[in-house]
């Protein structure tokens, strides 16, 4: 009894803020309301938008009354004194909404949140994409410079450059994500070297019919440093997926008038004017030749869908081909044939060089180890090899697993890539049988080696805009190979293994 007395004195004792229920008339702690604004981020100067406060937490099991109270800037009248707000802005700025949130009982406010939100209300609004080769001090000098003339520019930055197979993906999910603020730009800009950044968009807008329809409205423009007639020639085919009213290509020195004129025909006016250097594609420019067979072609299958890195990869496979020719024939360089060096530079294309890399080490490393491990069993060689694929599947499967874990998630396609892959430390295990750790070392070294020359080359922004551009170069690869073919002379190699012998050779 006397502790019962005891707990009901310290209980008396403790300060609280009065919470009135109906039934009871008992007063307890209030959990402090917590107010929210949904709304659009901008909006255009004219239209309807609606704010709400609903997802504003409120304490359960309060019964009292909320009081909502929505302001904006500066007025001393609310707009609305309800859950939802309506407003219609007719300026173009930046506009501050405040809401005010309270939990009353008996006529005594009890808790109250308060929020605030910035809308942009504009007339004109271009949406820049970028990726980390542009400074975000450059984008936000173009954001002031755009304000001050009452356009309203919204950068969305990518988290990659969009150069290898995984970062196009990804940059088509981004540009998914980001699909609203797109939808609603009187015109996009992509400052992105190339023409990758508009393939990707071009993938990612063909997926949502709404986006498709609000592009044929819109005017795309792309920002390069590179040959303007070579990209135009590459962006036919996404000009003739997208039907934009236009798509300017421009250089990086242009983006500023762009900014400052009032539209995208004021802006080519200004341009002309001052001898910037501009090209631009629409349905009287843009048009495809049939006597360009392999233009055409790629062309239709960017039109039915077909990935444009799958186009990519597909045409740089004849030149990566011609580069291994040259390296064997002509410099003598040693690897696992053609084929071999040929798949491990596509995978690198296609999974970036450092992950195509981890991958090849770590498939040859395994299958190493497992031919140790199995070599006291004196096994047959063909029993053998499937073993040792079926334990660099299963270890592949654990890296995969891993990777997934670190939030790296490779494309279905990819996945294939690796499997292929694996394979190849067969060819290790047979080099290593015949020619000893050393020897199969050293080619192991040059095949990859050579892989990523091929990468470096058949990466460079510049030569796949030219390929896509113009794939009816890839045609010269073909005498070049008839005239590696007809080679007699000695491998460069060569001339310093002899050169002992050649020494001799000239002092006879």
């Amino acid at each position: 009894m006397t502790y019962f007395l005891s707990l009901l004195a310290i209980l008396v004792a403790l300060p609280c803020t009065p919470l009135a229920y109906a039934a009871t008339g008992d007063t307890l702690p209030v959990p402090p309301v917590q107010a929210v604004i949904e709304s659009p981020t901008d909006i255009a100067v004219g239209r309807t938008m609606i704010l709400t406060a609903s997802r504003s937490i409120v304490p359960a099991g309060f019964t009292g009354k909320t009081e909502y109270e929505w302001h904006v800037a500066d007025q001393t009248a609310p707009i609305s004194n309800v859950v939802d707000a309506v407003y219609t802005p007719e300026k173009p700025g930046r506009i501050m909404f405040t809401l005010t949130v309270r939990l009353v009982t008996n006529d005594a406010i009890i808790s109250q949140s308060t929020v605030t939100k910035e809308v942009v209300a504009y007339r004109r609004k271009l949406v820049l994409v970028t990726d980390p080769t542009v400074s975000a001090q450059m984008t936000g000098f173009q954001r002031d410079a755009a304000e001050q003339a009452g356009t309203y520019l919204q950068i969305l930055r990518l988290p990659d450059p969009v150069l290898m197979q995984q970062n196009y993906e990804r940059t088509v999910a981004f540009f998914s994500q980001n699909s609203a603020s797109l939808t609603d730009a009187n015109a996009v800009i992509l400052w992105m070297d190339g023409v990758t950044g508009l393939q990707a968009y071009m993938q990612a807008a063909r997926a949502n019919a709404d986006w498709m329809a609000a592009v044929r409205k819109q005017s795309i423009l792309v920002v390069s440093s590179t040959n303007l007639h070579t990209l135009a020639r590459a962006a036919n085919g996404p000009f003739s997926v997208l039907r934009p009213q236009r798509i300017v290509l421009i250089r990086p020195e242009a983006l500023q008038p762009l900014l400052l004129a009032p539209s995208i025909t004021d802006f080519l006016v200004i341009s002309r004017e001052r001898g910037l250097d501009y090209l631009v594609l629409d349905t009287t420019t843009v048009g495809v030749r049939p006597w360009n067979l392999l233009s055409w072609l790629v062309n239709y299958m960017l039109v039915q869908g077909v990935s444009s890195q799958t186009i990519v990869l597909l045409l740089m496979l004849s030149v990566i081909a011609t580069i291994l020719a040259f390296l064997k024939q002509v410099i003598g360089v040693i690897t696992f044939g053609l084929f071999a060096p040929s798949i491990i530079a596509l995978s690198m294309l296609a999974l970036g060089w450092w992950v195509g890399l981890l991958f090849l080490v770590f498939i040859i490393t395994t299958g190493y180890l497992t031919r140790a491990a199995m070599q006291r069993w004196h096994l047959l060689y063909i029993p053998k090899v499937a073993i040792i694929l079926s334990v660099v599947s299963i270890t592949l499967l654990l890296l995969l697993g891993i990777g997934a874990a670190f939030g790296i998630v490779l494309s279905r396609d990819s996945v294939f890539i690796l499997l292929i892959l694996s394979t190849l430390g067969e060819s290790f295990l047979t080099a290593k049988t015949e020619q000893g750790l050393k020897g199969a070392i050293l080619s192991v070294s040059q095949t990859i080696g050579s892989a990523l020359l091929c990468v470096i080359i058949v990466q460079w922004p510049a030569f796949q805009a030219l390929i896509l551009a113009y794939p009816e170069l890839i045609l010269l690869t073909l005498p070049v190979n008839f005239f590696l073919g007809r080679w007699t002379g000695l491998r460069l190699v060569e001339y310093f293994r002899f050169q002992e012998v050649f020494r001799h050779l000239y002092e006879e």
